[in-house]
């Protein structure tokens, strides 16, 4: 799938959940604004990145309640990838991923401050704020900007994918993995409290959070298929 075929998809998202593409367009351009100053470059990131990922076998690691079985799995792996809170329950297991996928509402600004390795922020018309005043702080991370919508710059990167979940896998393919297993994906039931900051226990999935994951699992699946490539559920 192109990016225009995934623009189409980001736009059957938007109207689902009542996004707005406006919106969506000001989050990327406030993002670019600020990466253009930051210490590594947009194409320095991804070299580095691509270097990591390329011919590896991935494990993408969901925030769901599976997530703590990553302590016996990432061994197994070349490459972690954390999306969003899943960053905070590899650490309370004792790993340390490679990259984190984050929207800035699973993770809090000191998780991402305290991380050495890869931070892809993605930018929508949700996280402005976070975006404008954690961003900056970043400066000398190795930090990739991505957005929901086709724009032309040097400094972000159109990103596939509609949750931090999928968007991980689509990093993971877009850089040449040969194999992506997945762990902390529960497209079902209840929440872990690692999907938020604020939770302190699983909760039940709210009907919004259920469509989400379920185009989650459906844009995966998408992705299977047209990538061709092996992404398999390992726990």
């Amino acid at each position: 799938m192109d990016s225009l075929a995934w623009a189409s998809l980001h736009d059957v998202v938007r109207r689902e959940f009542g996004f707005s593409h406006d919106e969506d367009f000001a989050a990327a351009e406030t993002l670019n604004m600020i990466l253009q100053g930051f210490s590594r470059g947009r194409d320095e990131v991804l070299r580095d990145l691509r270097k990591l990922v390329k011919d590896s076998r991935v494990l993408v690691v969901g925030a769901g309640p599976s997530c703590v079985k990553v302590s016996g799995l990432a061994s197994l792996y070349d490459v972690v990838i954390a999306a969003d809170g899943a960053l905070r329950c590899c650490r309370h297991v004792g790993v340390e991923p490679h990259a984190v996928v984050t929207d800035l509402d699973g993770v809090s600004l000191n998780d991402l401050l305290s991380f050495s390795g890869f931070i892809v922020v993605h930018a929508h018309g949700d996280n402005v704020e976070r975006v404008r005043l954690w961003t900056p702080l970043l400066k000398e991370k190795r930090v990739l900007g991505t957005s929901q919508v086709l724009y032309t710059t040097s400094n972000i990167s159109f990103s596939g994918g509609f949750t931090d979940g999928d968007r991980a896998v689509y990093l993971a393919l877009a850089n040449d993995a040969i194999e992506v297993g997945l762990v902390g994906f529960d497209f079902e039931g209840l929440v872990s409290r690692y999907s938020k900051p604020h939770l302190e226990n699983e909760v039940p999935a709210t009907p919004v959070k259920s469509r989400k994951l379920y185009w989650c699992r459906v844009l995966i699946d998408l992705m299977r298929l047209s990538w061709g490539c092996k992404i398999t559920h390992v726990a």
